[in-house]
């Protein structure tokens, strides 16, 4: 198998799965919009109300002109504490937040590049493993997602826990 088709196989792994959860999935933002944080955290917790898990893996979307891309892949069991910190970080661009910065907002602007979505699935709604035959605990299923996105998308993942091609 070359480079090309084992990417290609990693992406419909990765797509396979997004879709079956895409029940827990909300827009955050349409392109051109600001970041409105009192929004995005009513739908963290719309997602995750509606689920009432102990653990969650959430997946940060952009739609980009020719494609749907991973941006961001994470785990918590606040996912709503953990947004207001990547929220709060977006907005102080500081640290590894300046490349959220400029990979999701327009240059000089606090407006989106892309429209963005967010999917946040507990743990007890996994349907199934991202790879076939391995472990559905939050942990396993944020690093099958991560993986499998490093090596299908060309962009790396803000969350880089994965180096990718």
């Amino acid at each position: 198998m070359n480079a090309e088709s084992g990417a290609q196989q990693k992406r419909v792994l990765f797509d396979t799965w997004m879709e079956a959860h895409r029940d827990f999935s909300a827009p955050l933002a349409m392109a051109g919009e600001p970041v409105d944080r009192r929004r995005f955290l009513a739908r963290v917790a719309s997602l995750t109300g509606q689920q009432r898990d102990d653990d969650y893996v959430y997946l940060l979307l952009e739609r980009r002109p020719s494609e749907e891309t991973p941006a961001y892949i994470g785990r918590a069991a606040s996912p709503m504490r953990r947004w207001m910190e990547h929220l709060s970080g977006l907005a102080s661009g500081t640290g590894d937040y300046l490349r959220w910065r400029t990979r999701l907002l327009r240059e000089g602007h606090d407006t989106t590049r892309f429209d963005l979505e967010l999917l946040v699935v507990g743990a007890t709604h996994f349907l199934f493993p991202p790879l076939p035959g391995l472990p559905v605990t939050t942990e396993a299923v944020e690093d099958q997602l991560s993986n499998l996105a490093a090596n299908a998308y060309p962009l790396r993942l803000l969350s880089h826990k994965s180096e990718g091609r």
